[in-house]
């Protein structure tokens, strides 16, 4: 690599670098003052850069919004892949793929006391962003669920249930952890509420 490739791609790396500390410190703010109250000059101060720098990177606070729901997608998708890959029984790694999502999810924004503003600020943005992540959670635990029925450790037809609605019960369920009010109990919840939701569809 010749000095100048070499400077190219250094300028490159701080670049990368420095949209990643104003993701950070957006996040940080936004978790912390909601979305509303924080401005993109406490921003530019959170990160450590100039005004003008921070709108080099974003033209607005809905553009920079709109890239911390991007990254946080593109973060909840690599979680699902490495939970998925998990070579655990049934009940953690099902517990492990709701962690990848949900667990995420809670402790990024739910956790937040600005959690309503927050999903309100990027509800525009759920279809759009989140949507391709979800669907991929989704058939993950479907496929998950038919693994448990094709190994006999799961019977839905038991209690009237397609494979399809006990991926949607066993998601809707533990959804009902994330009105936890701290990580703590949210774990705890969750492993019980999967426990618990299991044992309905044993064989």
């Amino acid at each position: 690599m010749s000095k100048a490739q070499s400077s190219v791609a250094v300028q490159k790396t701080a670049g990368t670098d420095k949209r990643d500390v104003i993701l950070t410190s957006a996040l940080d703010l936004f978790r912390h003052y909601g979305y509303r109250r924080t401005s993109m000059e406490d921003i530019a101060r959170a990160a450590a850069v100039a005004k003008g720098t921070l709108y080099l990177y974003f033209k607005s606070k809905d553009e920079l919004f709109e890239a911390i729901c991007r990254s946080l997608a593109e973060q909840v998708g690599e979680g699902v892949t490495r939970a998925e890959a998990l070579d655990l029984p049934l009940e953690p790694k099902l517990t492990a793929l709701m962690e990848a999502e949900l667990g995420f999810v809670y402790r990024w924004i739910l956790s937040s006391p600005h959690a309503a503003e927050l999903v309100d600020s990027g509800s525009r943005l759920s279809e759009d962003v989140f949507g391709e992540v979800h669907d991929q959670f989704y058939n993950a635990v479907q496929r998950l669920v038919r693994e448990g029925i094709a190994s006999g450790e799961l019977d839905p037809k038991a209690v009237g249930l397609t494979e399809e609605a006990t991926a949607d019960a066993l998601i809707a369920a533990a959804c009902g952890a994330e009105k936890a009010p701290d990580e703590k109990t949210f774990r705890a919840q969750l492993t019980a509420i999967i426990k618990m939701t299991l044992r309905g569809l044993r064989a």
